[in-house]
């Protein structure tokens, strides 16, 4: 074979095998930028305005014992920073509906969905959930209490801009979470109830 025809057939390879492996990588690249992220969950209508790559901090989680009655005990989790009081709120909510991971008693049913939440300039957050936080509790007393204050503790304790929270069902003031606990008043933080002791300072309790 003459050998400018070789060298002709070794030019082409070469321009295909580097066409070839452009290609793929071209394919790749479209792939990873058209790649859905991860979901956010189910339970936020609207996800937290937090980048993924923000400092993490440690939060308290006040849930239900599983082994005595009227008693909030912590759990701590990891959150992502924000200047927004707002944004590490609703993480926090997110945490509290995701469940125990200690095997204590759920804070609000596993249906439940978070529809809004803002941070006044008074510090009072409200806190706007789905109808399933009611009509999915479990009743009692003792249970809505832990539930109301699951949720005001984890918010006060550990967001210094929050004094008091409000509590909301579907957009709107609901008489009761579970038939018992008054919430058309906002609740502030009461730690008796929980393991880190402490007087009631709370302005919603019954």
């Amino acid at each position: 074979m003459p050998r400018h025809i070789l060298f002709g057939l070794i030019f082409l390879a070469l321009i295909s095998f580097v066409g070839v492996s452009y290609y793929y990588d071209l394919q790749k690249r479209i792939h990873e930028l058209v790649r859905p992220g991860p979901e956010p969950a189910p339970y936020l209508a609207i996800p937290p305005a937090v980048s993924p790559s923000a400092p993490l901090r440690k939060v308290r989680l006040f849930f239900p014992s599983s082994r005595t009655d009227n008693l909030l005990e912590v759990e701590e989790r990891d959150i992502r920073s924000s200047e927004l009081p707002s944004e590490e709120a609703k993480q926090i909510i997110a945490e509290l509906i995701s469940g125990s991971r200690e095997r204590r008693l759920s804070a609000l049913p596993a249906e439940t969905g978070l529809r809004e939440l803002f941070v006044t300039a008074e510090g009072l957050a409200v806190v706007d959930l789905t109808q399933d936080a009611s009509l999915r509790h479990p009743g009692g007393l003792e249970m809505e209490l832990a539930s109301i204050y699951s949720v005001v503790n984890s918010l006060t304790h550990n967001i210094g801009k929050i004094g008091r929270v409000q509590i909301l069902i579907e957009g709107a003031e609901a008489e009761t979470l579970a038939g018992h606990i008054d919430l058309s008043r906002p609740f502030s933080e009461d730690l008796s109830m929980t393991v880190l002791g402490g007087s009631a300072k709370s302005s919603g309790a019954p």
